[in-house]
């Protein structure tokens, strides 16, 4: 059955919603469409720092934020603990919130938590990610560098209709669960390559007041990324995201970053389809570091010149116990 048959008797607040979210979910760089239901899970891009480079951070070790990005890079929490938190909204109808954490345990583990919360009583989605990386294996040809895996669980729940009602309307609930994995591999000195496959395993079920209960497989996506730091002050990376459906066409980011006096950063980033197609998007972004005392705040903001709306992101990340 159709998506406009199952979303033909909602109220027309959700049905703007969701109508919105599902032209994201098909222009956005980094959206992903779950089989044939709109608006399910969008993808927007968490994270100022990512998105400032147009999401091309697959080989970057980032702490906290790197449990949505890929899990080797939870490494990048360092010897102690970080907290990460962003906000933003899309074309000022559906506002998201993320949180992820990450700590380091054990010498060589590193363990990573987030959680993505979006949307209103008409369409509300939540997903739960718990993650691990480790150094796995030494690089006989760099010394003093390993090869780092990683690991997360992603679930997701979602309730819809829940808003003041209308005769006739659709409501219901989802769950599904999935399994994320990436490495990160040192090269030379200033060159990483990675890997992440996104969505193993994925499936979600849903409960409808009218279809009753079905399932939809959640599409598997794969990306290649190479981060290559020419300076200490400079970095540059080229990610790749290989389509695993037919009717979803390839992604090729490109960002960078370039430190300024070792407190402030600013960042860019380009992304298109490949073959070029309509998607094309340009990223913008910026970022401090404030030492209090021995924790260190770091606040970042991005700005996305996208198809349908320019949009914001503004993160705030505190490493409690970091020089």
């Amino acid at each position: 059955m159709s998506c406009v048959i199952r979303i033909r008797h909602l109220p027309t607040n959700l049905i703007v919603v969701m109508s919105m979210a599902l032209c994201l979910s098909t222009m956005d760089a980094r959206a992903q469409e779950i089989s044939d239901i709109p608006a399910a899970f969008v993808d927007v891009g968490i994270g100022a720092r990512p998105m400032g480079m147009a999401g091309a951070v697959t080989a970057r070790s980032m702490g906290a934020e790197s449990i949505f990005w890929n899990p080797a890079g939870l490494s990048g929490v360092g010897t102690s603990k970080q907290l990460a938190v962003t906000y933003g909204d899309q074309m000022g109808l559906i506002p998201y919130s993320a949180l992820s954490g990450a700590i380091r345990v054990r010498g060589d583990y590193a363990l990573g938590v987030g959680l993505i919360h979006s949307g209103d009583e008409a369409l509300t989605e939540t997903t739960v990610l718990i993650g691990i990386s480790r150094a796995v294996v030494a690089t006989p040809w760099l010394s003093s560098t390993h090869v780092v895996a990683g690991a997360a669980a992603r679930t997701r729940w979602a309730s819809f209709g829940n808003n003041e009602s209308t005769e006739g309307q659709v409501s219901g609930s989802a769950f599904g669960a999935s399994f994320d994995v990436g490495l990160l591999v040192p090269l030379i000195e200033s060159v990483t390559a990675a890997v992440r496959a996104r969505d193993l395993a994925g499936s979600l079920t849903w409960n409808s007041s009218t279809q009753g209960s079905y399932e939809e497989n959640v599409p598997a996506t794969l990306t290649l990324g190479l981060m290559v730091d020419p300076r200490e002050t400079v970095s540059l990376e080229l990610d790749l995201d290989k389509s695993l459906r037919q009717d979803n066409p390839d992604r090729l980011m490109i960002g960078a970053e370039v430190k300024i006096f070792e407190i402030a950063s600013l960042r860019g980033g380009y992304v298109r389809a490949l073959p070029p197609g309509e998607l094309e998007e340009y990223t913008l972004g910026a970022g401090t570091d404030i030492p209090v005392g021995s924790t260190a705040f770091s606040v970042d903001f991005a700005y996305v010149f996208g198809h349908l709306e320019n949009t914001m992101r503004f993160s705030l990340r505190i490493a409690p116990g970091q020089p």
